[in-house]
């Protein structure tokens, strides 16, 4: 039986860079704006984060070294210009991924919470010409989780819910919100992703691997044998 799936959406921080360029964006920014951020208290307040998976980290930041979220636009401005991917961000599973992806036919695009800077990011790597669709937050006007950003994205692409995966690596924006408008999922355990998810949070997703050569693996299997 041939594989319904036609399509697939990459997430791109975790996915194909690194988080850690946001993580050093914001730290950066804070710096400017307050006197005083101790590195280590930074570091928990995000790790607390990554695990509670909610609400807004700027705005936990801002919290707790700027006093009240007052300053939240300006961090968001200060942040997303500082907000840059270097060669050594950029995963190196990735390519591999998606030669693999094209080869069998599938269109792709990108589905993400990113500053419209990103884009010279992908071309600067070769990996602009890849995608058909750029469902980049900052271009489109819509953020995960918004199921509006994936029916764009399956709009964009020709495809319908059960033609098309979206490969992310956050619960919440990426596997929940696809998987409500229909989406196949892929959870790349790595990044901003809980770090240590438990079994039942696993199995919300249809492919949990911890990168994506493990998924490549896993999805070459289902797309041969038509699962």
């Amino acid at each position: 039986m041939k594989s319904p799936i036609k399509a697939a959406t990459l997430d791109i921080g975790g996915v194909i860079y690194s988080d850690d360029a946001f993580k050093r964006a914001i730290y950066d920014s804070l710096k400017v704006l307050s006197p005083r951020v101790p590195l280590d208290e930074f570091n928990k307040i995000y790790r607390d984060h990554l695990e509670s998976q909610s609400s807004s980290l700027r705005g936990k930041l801002c919290e707790r070294f700027l006093g009240s979220r007052e300053h939240l636009a300006r961090l968001i401005e200060m942040t997303d210009a500082r907000w840059i991917f270097t060669d050594l961000d950029l995963y190196q599973d990735v390519l591999p991924l998606l030669d693999f992806l094209q080869s069998h036919g599938l269109r792709l695009g990108i589905v993400a919470n990113q500053p419209r800077s990103v884009v010279e990011s992908l071309k600067k790597h070769g990996l602009l010409d890849y995608f058909e669709f750029l469902g980049i937050s900052s271009l489109v006007g819509l953020e995960k989780p918004s199921p509006k950003l994936y029916q764009l994205a399956m709009d964009s692409l020709g495809v319908s819910a059960g033609e098309i995966i979206h490969i992310g690596n956050r619960l919440d924006n990426d596997v929940l919100a696809a998987a409500k408008v229909g989406f196949l999922t892929a959870w790349i355990i790595r990044g901003e992703s809980k770090a240590q998810p438990s079994e039942e949070e696993r199995a919300l997703a249809d492919f949990t691997a911890n990168n994506l050569s493990d998924f490549h693996s896993q999805f070459s299997d289902y797309l041969i044998g038509g699962k």
